[in-house]
């Protein structure tokens, strides 16, 4: 062991070169500060736009006079007993189609049953056009 490499600091070797750990503060704390005043800018510009836009919305806002809304429709009509609905709906019809009854009185009109109806119809036919008048 005759050979004994000793690596003191007094040596200079001006091919090894390494990064100072030093950093240099002022960059880093004028960079946070112009962050912190853009941050704070934002926030006052966004909080004078709210209000502005809250100011106007509200001047917009016409109380609106109860005359000029509209009534709300009925409330739906809901079938208690649909089978008896059923039953009075047929009824009516059938008395409709089985009697007779005005359709217009001052010109003479009754509605007849179709029973009689389709008899009469039978008996004297379907009524034609002369000839003279299709032409």
């Amino acid at each position: 062991m005759s050979e004994h490499v000793t690596h003191g600091h007094g040596e200079h070797h001006p091919e090894v070169q390494h990064e100072e750990n030093v950093i240099q503060l002022t960059p880093v704390v004028i960079f946070a500060v112009v962050m912190i005043l853009v941050s704070i800018a934002t926030f006052v510009t966004v909080k004078i736009i709210q209000h502005t836009f809250d100011i106007n919305w509200a001047r917009s806002e016409a109380p609106v006079s109860s005359l000029s809304q509209s009534p709300m429709p009925p409330t739906p009509m809901l079938q208690v007993s649909s089978g008896q609905d059923l039953i009075e709906l047929r009824a009516k019809e059938q008395a409709a189609l089985t009697s007779y009854r005005w359709v217009d009185e001052k010109n003479g009109v009754v509605a007849i049953p179709v029973e009689e109806a389709m008899a009469l119809l039978a008996k004297r036919g379907l009524p034609t056009r002369d000839q003279a008048k299709a032409e």
